[in-house]
């Protein structure tokens, strides 16, 4: 029971960071570049950036060539038999062809064939517990890195720590030391961070259109502040229409704990505020720019600017702008931001930012891809996985399918359907980058600039770096309490978040209930093992 707990909470906690990494639907115009920032390097062995994506890896393509990692292929053994597993946005139509191109690669590479096992969110969630505890074949696999203490408990991993110098020489190459290092527990390598973004700054997403046709451009807003002023302006033109909306989940309030302070993991309950530059743990539902922002969430509920019903609200800001329903929503932004609205929202936006890039190691390791402990090699296993992060074709096969028949190159270097290829009749196409292992080596779709990872990059590399980047909090200790926090946060923090009730007494008596359900042992925790982590850097 008490593993089960630890799954159901990890997981919660790794949708809701995940939340923010999605990239645009296929029909609304592509992946975005909604993928992470590259960690520390290049993207690939000598990958060249040219076309959005590395150069294939020299993996050996004669007998007895050297892997990715310079590793000696014996060509004459039988072929290994592995299983991958990724996440998809689709049950594709043709993945024979797919896997059958993947496979000529694998073959002649490494000798070994590819048993692909994509999976959408929903068919993984349901099944992912069933397939781990099993002895199905598997041998590398996504999971949330939120979970990682419970797999490493059930033995669901391999500890990959070994194999990194011999059969994983591109990975810390292609993702950087810094990040891997999020994947760790204590000393056990549970995982690699997959390539989505590693920052996750609040934007507000405006319709460019309304903005300007009040008076107001964006450089007229500075904060957050100003956008009341705005809201007033267009609430006035447009009283039928809503004016800040969304999913509650992403209400401002709620949305900018992501950003402002290191959550540690284990929920919000007990973070790093300035973005992670104190190592004193404190409770983030007590601190002034909680309070702040939730007042002025309150303003604007009760302007009238804001929904009634936002706080039960589940639609995307996208799907309610596309219909002509909302002027503007926040949601996490990454450089592309405006292609990526522009196209899911069918309008011109205009993307304001309010908060600075920093990297958290639950943001980094929102997403691993692991050895599975079912693996009957995990050397092959690892090789496998170094292959694909280092091969540029791997990456473009598992999210974009088969080149001229699901994707052409256009003149600028993305990625477009060929004539006569739709959404609706392609055979694979999954634009799912952000949960792809290194959509960093791979296509651009086009409305995108080409060089996008370099812009991922450099937004990575100037973020402000949490002294806490790396640790990782077993949760274990206090999986009871941690079930008590989820439970009253459920009652509270959406109505708090959206409006709908007076700040003050509600945030007074919802701290109240938090200290009751176990905060302080919670926070104690942290702040244990914290320190203990910092002593030993």
């Amino acid at each position: 029971m008490k593993k089960r707990l630890a799954y159901l909470l990890a997981m919660a906690m790794g949708l809701s960071v995940l939340a923010g990494c999605g990239g645009g639907g296929a029909e609304t115009g592509g992946d975005s570049g909604s993928g992470g920032a590259s960690a520390g390097g290049n993207v690939g062995s000598g990958a060249s950036t040219e076309n959005g994506g590395g150069t294939d890896a020299d993996a050996g393509a004669e007998n007895g060539g050297a892997g990715s990692a310079g590793v000696e292929i014996d060509f004459d053994e039988e072929p290994y038999e592995a299983t991958l597993m990724y996440w998809v946005g689709n049950d594709a139509r043709d993945l024979e062809s797919v896997e059958a191109a993947f496979n000529e690669l694998t073959l002649s590479q490494l000798n070994m064939k590819v048993n692909l096992m994509p999976m959408t969110m929903g068919t993984y969630i349901q099944q992912i517990q069933m397939v781990l505890s099993s002895d199905d074949d598997l041998d590398v696999f996504p999971f949330f890195g939120s979970n990682m203490g419970g797999y490493i408990d059930a033995e669901y991993l391999i500890d990959m720590s070994g194999y990194m110098d011999t059969y994983g020489q591109d990975l810390v190459e292609i993702i950087g030391e810094e990040d891997i290092e999020c994947g760790k527990l204590n000393d056990f390598l549970a995982g690699v961070p997959n390539m989505h973004e590693r920052t996750n700054p609040v934007i507000f997403v405006l319709r460019t259109d309304l903005l300007e046709e009040s008076g107001f451009q964006a450089e007229d807003i500075s904060g957050v502040e100003d956008l009341t002023q705005v809201f007033a302006a267009v609430h006035e033109k447009h009283p039928e229409i809503t004016i800040y909306g969304g999913q509650n989940t992403l209400a401002y309030p709620l949305q900018i704990s992501v950003a402002v302070m290191d959550p540690l993991g284990g929920g919000n309950f007990g973070v790093l505020p300035d973005e992670g530059q104190s190592t004193t743990v404190v409770n983030w539902y007590e601190t002034e720019e909680f309070t702040e922002a939730c007042k002025l969430m309150r303003s604007w509920y009760e302007a009238g600017y804001v929904s009634a019903d936002f706080a039960t609200c589940t639609d995307t800001g996208e799907s309610l702008m596309r219909a002509g329903n909302l002027f503007c929503f926040s949601t996490a932004g990454k450089p592309n931001s405006k292609a990526e609205k522009d196209a899911m929202t069918g309008y011109d936006t205009t993307i304001i930012k309010v908060t600075p890039d920093a990297c958290y190691t639950q943001t980094t390791n929102a997403l691993l891809y692991g050895i599975s402990g079912n693996s009957e090699d995990p050397e092959k296993a690892m090789l496998l996985l170094n292959w694909i992060y280092a091969t540029k074709e791997a990456n473009d096969l598992l999210n974009w399918g088969i080149e001229g028949k699901d994707y052409v190159v256009t003149e600028d270097g993305t990625i477009d359907y060929p004539e006569g290829v739709t959404i609706d009749n392609v055979g694979y196409h999954q634009d799912t980058g952000w949960a792809q292992l290194n959509q960093y080596n791979s296509y651009v779709w086009t409305g995108n600039d080409a060089d996008v990872w370099d812009q991922y990059q450099a937004v990575r590399d100037s973020a402000i770096m949490s002294k806490a980047y790396g640790f990782f909090f077993d949760t274990t200790p206090v999986l009871n309490e941690l079930s008590a926090l989820t439970a009253v946060s459920e009652e509270y923090l959406t109505t708090i978040g959206s409006g709908s009730v007076d700040p003050e007494a509600a945030i007074a008596e919802f701290n109240e209930k938090l200290y009751a359900a176990g905060l302080q042992t919670v926070i104690d925790e942290k702040q244990e093992q914290l320190d203990a982590w910092l002593a030993e850097q």
